[in-house]
């Protein structure tokens, strides 16, 4: 069976001419990295596995719940044998809209900007002990929800959490987490595989296997996903041109980059620039 291409499956959720995106079921999960313009609340209900976001790996179990800023490359790998059970409640939220409703409650309003800032920082954080609280929380809320509704929730949701947003570190150990460090640094250049095996003191097979066995993924899939999404940034926050911004992100070949942008975004570079460039 022919593999898809990671990249065609990066979630740019476009929110249109709604507020949030707001839903609670059983579900398959992500099994890739990819990233939102929008703010991402992903509470655990049932089921295990792992998620991977900044460059680190935390373990998903009931009642954990996780923000991931816009623009933060993550995935979410569940148990294969908890997969028929696994069940959570997502949400992505056009934070900017929303913070216009929170002007008379500046607490939450700062903690919203906090948790979205823009490639920040995702946040973990057990909320077990309260369960039944959020599971109440979140079915008085269905969709349609317009503003006022969305920041009634928030602010409700934000009451529960800790006053303090540090959150728990995930584990770093491990290849996938060096490599995800490593190309964070060298994804400008072009990449060979001895370079990485060589920086690690590992065989190239070695770090091969090992980042697949990890992540679910091949080291060039994550490394072209990492690259599209520093080249929406560039696109979004500099006038250079597109030929200049391929460079910059490590594609030899401007053709090249264009389709692969197409392929993974949806959209050319510059449609991309023209339509997002107010988010």
């Amino acid at each position: 069976m022919r593999e898809t291409p990671q990249s065609e499956f990066l979630e740019l959720i476009t929110l249109n001419d709604t507020l949030v995106s707001f839903s609670r079921l059983f579900a398959n999960t992500v099994r890739y990295h990819h990233w939102h313009q929008c703010l991402e609340i992903l509470y655990v209900e049932e089921g295990f596995g792992v998620a991977i976001v900044d460059n680190r790996q935390y373990t998903m179990r009931p009642g954990r719940l996780f923000f991931f800023p816009p623009f933060t490359l993550h995935k979410v790998m569940v148990d294969e044998q908890a997969e028929a059970s696994y069940r959570r409640t997502i949400i992505h939220l056009d934070h900017h809209a929303v913070l216009k409703s929170l002007r008379d409650f500046p607490q939450t309003r700062q903690r919203l900007q906090q948790l979205s800032r823009r490639g920040g920082p995702a946040w973990v954080v057990d909320m077990a002990h309260c369960h039944s609280h959020l599971d109440h929380l979140f079915s008085c809320y269905q969709p349609p929800l317009n503003a006022e509704r969305i920041a009634s929730l928030l602010i409700s949701l934000f009451a529960m959490l800790p006053q303090e947003i540090d959150g728990e570190r995930g584990s770093s150990h491990g290849i996938a987490s060096q490599v995800m460090f490593w190309l964070d640094e060298h994804y400008r250049e072009k990449f060979r595989l001895d370079t990485l095996a060589q920086a690690l003191g590992k065989s190239r097979s070695y770090v091969s296997r090992k980042f697949h066995a990890e992540t679910g993924e091949k080291i060039h899939d994550y490394l072209n996903t990492l690259r599209l999404r520093k080249a929406c940034e560039y696109l979004l926050h500099s006038e250079e041109s597109v030929r200049d911004i391929a460079a910059r992100v490590g594609f030899s070949d401007v053709t090249w980059f264009i389709s692969a942008f197409r392929k993974g975004i949806g959209e050319t570079p510059l449609q991309y620039r023209k339509n997002h460039a107010s988010d």
